[in-house]
């Protein structure tokens, strides 16, 4: 099997448009994240990524696009921290895939960025991306008690960070 990170120029829009409709996808991502997700949804994300120049990535298996990771770069006091998101088809989970791609996107945040820190904010019920990120070396910076609400209810967040000076 092999995993790469492309460009989203570089993906089928198809394939991820495919991958993305999966209504369990967006259970723990942000609402911005629609479901059903059409065609036209991925078009709008490659375009407004790509003209703005956006650290997003296609997940791509023996050449077919069926994730997403990407990074926003703040600003401000915070210029020198980025946020980590991803998303996977469950159809590809417990594959390692997603422990990979992560591997693979902080080695390209701090070969090429001058980013001190990459962090997530991971619902705790999301054991999964949890395990990811602890296999990726990410610590546990913080609990926040019913900081995000989604579907009609609040969920408690973890912060998992890592920092250039403990990448590995």
């Amino acid at each position: 099997m092999i995993i790469e990170l492309k460009t989203l120029d570089q993906i089928d829009p198809c394939q991820l448009a495919y991958h993305a409709n999966e209504k369990s996808i967006s259970t723990y991502l942000r609402n911005t994240f629609p479901y059903p997700y059409t065609l036209d949804h991925a078009m709008s994300f490659i375009t407004h990524s790509l003209q703005n120049h956006g650290l997003d990535f296609g997940i791509v298996v023996d050449g077919i696009c069926v994730g997403c990771i990407g990074g926003t770069l703040h600003n401000d006091i915070y210029v020198h921290n980025c946020e980590l998101g991803y998303w996977l088809n469950p159809l590809y989970a417990h594959h390692g895939i997603m422990r990979q791609a992560v591997r693979l996107f902080c080695q390209h945040v701090f070969e090429c960025y001058h980013i001190h820190k990459i962090y997530a904010e991971v619902f705790v019920e999301n054991k999964a991306s949890c395990r990811v990120l602890e296999w990726n070396h990410f610590e546990k910076e913080g609990y926040l008690f019913e900081h995000a609400y989604k579907n009609f209810q609040y969920h408690d967040v973890i912060i998992y960070s890592l920092r250039r000076t403990t990448w590995k």
